[in-house]
């Protein structure tokens, strides 16, 4: 099986009905296994495919020697419990106040499962 494959099994099984899982790039295989269980739970599977295994290797190096980092214009704590935040990102979206990405912290990175 592989990385990509797994990683959409893993993800699936921890998610909850109506759930969203977005993928990037399908670097290491042209096959997805869609199993019932996420029709069933009304699984949303979202993503987009980018270049060759050789692209992505390349793209991943490029950043390391320049140390490319996203520009964060804010982030809100608190995950999906926190609306007041997510809202108020929203508004500045709406409002064209961000530079740089939006960011929902969902958990810390200690915290994290995969």
């Amino acid at each position: 099986m592989f990385l990509t494959s797994t990683l959409f099994l893993v993800t699936n099984n921890q998610s909850q009905p109506g759930g969203i899982i977005s993928i990037y790039g399908m670097t290491t295989s042209p096959t997805m296994p869609f199993q019932m269980g996420a029709v069933l739970k009304n699984i949303e599977l979202r993503g987009s495919t980018m270049g060759s295994r050789k692209e992505f290797t390349d793209m991943v190096k490029f950043v390391q020697e320049k140390n490319l980092k996203p520009i964060v214009s804010r982030s809100v704590s608190g995950g999906l419990d926190n609306l007041e935040g997510i809202d108020s990102l929203f508004e500045d979206m709406k409002a064209g106040k961000q530079f740089g990405k939006l960011v929902i912290e969902v958990s810390k990175e200690q915290d994290a499962k995969l």
